[in-house]
């Protein structure tokens, strides 16, 4: 038994083309909420596992927190830092292409670059631990959804990609 296929061969048509182009895009756009989604865990885990280093517990309930009284826009500023990138997860995957690649640039370069401060002062305070970790993990995917949004968009204006 043979199964034959249900539609005609369409190689070289027009149809062909745009559909390598809708695959290009949808897959960008899996790449990218993927990211972001991994972004919002790391983050989450670096919250989580700041709990865990010595005298956190203790500061947390004095009312304090890295030093700063625990107030609700501190408590607002740290559920903000998770909650934008499960916000940009439904931005990647609902804005058109170009607008797309424009925020991810954006909102990944701002990520990344403040990310890189706060780990640098956390390092060069002398702390590197399981918190700090996971936040360099968060601050280079950051970057890299930039890396991604840029590339995307050379490809979008026709010049060449960075690759080359």
């Amino acid at each position: 038994m043979t199964v034959e296929k249900s539609r005609p061969e369409l190689k070289g048509t027009a149809f062909q083309a745009a559909d390598v182009e809708a695959l290009s895009a949808l897959s960008f756009r899996t790449r990218v909420a993927v990211l972001w989604v991994t972004v919002a865990v790391a983050l989450s885990g670096s919250m989580l596992l700041g709990v865990f280093v010595p005298g956190a517990v203790e500061e947390l309930l004095s009312g304090e927190i890295e030093g700063e009284t625990l107030t609700d826009a501190v408590g607002f500023s740290l559920a903000m830092f998770v909650i934008i990138p499960l916000v940009m997860v439904a931005v990647t995957l609902l804005v058109s292409d170009r607008l797309n690649r424009y925020v991810n640039l954006v909102v990944g370069l701002a990520y990344g670059f403040y990310g890189s401060f706060m780990v640098g002062g956390e390092i060069l305070g002398g702390h590197f631990d399981g918190h700090v970790l996971m936040a360099v993990v968060a601050c280079v995917l950051g970057l890299l959804i930039a890396a991604l949004g840029l590339i995307g968009l050379r490809q979008l204006t026709g010049r060449p990609s960075l690759r080359t």
